[in-house]
């Protein structure tokens, strides 16, 4: 069973929604990070930052960082930009982009159950930034950075959302800088909390972004006993409310390869047709991958399987494990200046016109929500920037203290 449960927590004043709440921070470069954090004296950023983060103080160790970020929430809980709920209580929290809709619901979920398994992840984590993320924790004595869950949709949860929906009112319903628009409600009825509890008792959760938040409380549970470690901070999504985007592969062959042996290999191993589609589309079935290489675009499909591990059906993972790796012969965690990575807002076409000669652009359909529980069901971890949950839950709209 997992323990999903309400708390007394606190969200931000409506005159508070453009000053305080965080931007999307892991997508933005440390130049714009840099100047987000200088123009934004109260953003809830200044609270988390971390190491190489940028903003005042940029280059300051781990542990003026944790001064730092103390001072800031002093600053924010000073100037009374919060409203505590009166009991304890769920929130459910509505994120729009674009024409994406995505409803969660934010509780408490014990730290026992991600350190037993029974909260699944997909990702390996960097240990040097959990143990900082958990003295966070620690020091700060706040949540704030609810951890995406994912879970199978069912009925009976959808229907219990819906009423709850129907008959209370947000609280709080805001756009933020980047187009975000964000709504809040307050749920501290018994009956629904006991209902919302029960309900996901028997759920399975995957982590669907913040394995280093969760690596953290289970850091922190490791340190210290009672209610000061027992629960993280969570917003649980139904898998068919949830929005994946891909990352793309900027792939540069190595000086010494020979460039038109390998791009016949790839129209060889891939199949590859023309299809100005990529220019704006994704692939669209499992195995599809897209390639631009001298000015155009081409489709293909990646060499069949070899295992039945689920790991091994990711487009990300089949790409570098067939193509990348034994065709360019490039290693991901050796390869620095070799590959980088794309999210999907990019304008393709201008990036395909930037490629230098020996340059390749990899362009990949998203992973899924079922791949990603397949992959956790299995103890299995997917390499980096394989999976970019959007729109991500922002920090400084919700407060726990512990």
């Amino acid at each position: 069973m997992v323990a999903f449960v309400p708390f007394h927590g606190s969200h931000i004043k409506p005159d508070f929604v453009r000053r305080v709440p965080a931007p999307a921070f892991d997508s933005m470069s440390r130049a714009e990070r840099a100047e987000y954090l200088r123009t934004h004296p109260e953003s809830y950023t200044l609270v988390t930052r971390s190491p190489n983060d940028g903003g005042p103080e940029g280059d300051a160790s781990p542990e003026r960082l944790l001064e730092l970020g103390a001072e800031a929430l002093q600053r924010i809980l000073d100037a009374d930009a919060f409203v505590e709920t009166e009991g304890p209580a769920f929130f459910l929290y509505r994120l729009t982009l674009d024409e994406h809709v995505q409803l969660g619901v934010v509780g408490l979920v014990e730290t026992a159950d991600y350190l037993d398994g029974r909260v699944k992840r997909h990702e390996q984590v960097s240990t040097q930034r959990a143990v900082h993320l958990s003295n966070h924790f620690e020091a700060l004595g706040v949540h704030s950075s609810p951890i995406a869950l994912g879970y199978r949709s069912r009925p009976e949860i959808r229907e219990r959302i819906d009423v709850m929906l129907e008959t209370h009112e947000p609280v709080l319903s805001f756009t933020s800088g980047d187009g975000l628009e964000q709504a809040v409600w307050v749920i501290e009825d018994a009956d629904h909390c006991g209902a919302i509890s029960e309900l996901f008792a028997d759920e399975e959760l995957y982590i669907m972004d913040g394995h280093h938040r969760a690596a953290a409380a289970g850091e922190l549970a490791k340190r210290l006993d009672g209610e000061r470690s027992k629960y993280m901070l969570g917003v649980v999504f139904a898998d068919d409310r949830m929005n994946i985007d891909p990352f793309h592969r900027r792939v540069c062959v190595a000086d010494d390869a020979d460039i038109d042996t390998i791009k016949a290999s790839l129209h060889s191993l891939l199949g590859l047709e023309l299809d100005d589609r990529l220019m704006n589309e994704l692939p669209e079935v499992p195995g599809q991958i897209g390639v631009c290489m001298d000015g155009q675009f081409w489709l293909g499909v990646l060499p069949p399987v070899l295992t039945e591990s689920p790991l091994d059906a990711i487009d990300p993972v089949r790409l570098q494990n067939q193509i990348i790796g034994p065709v360019l012969g490039i290693d991901p965690e050796k390869g620095a200046g070799k590959i980088s990575y794309f999210l999907d807002a990019i304008d393709r076409a201008a990036l395909c016109e930037s490629l230098e000669p020996r340059e390749l652009l990899f362009i990949l359909r998203a992973v899924t929500p079922a791949e990603v529980f397949a992959v956790a069901d299995e103890g299995l971890d997917m390499p980096p920037k394989s999976t970019y949950v959007t729109p991500k839950p922002r920090s400084g709209v919700f407060l726990r203290r512990f």
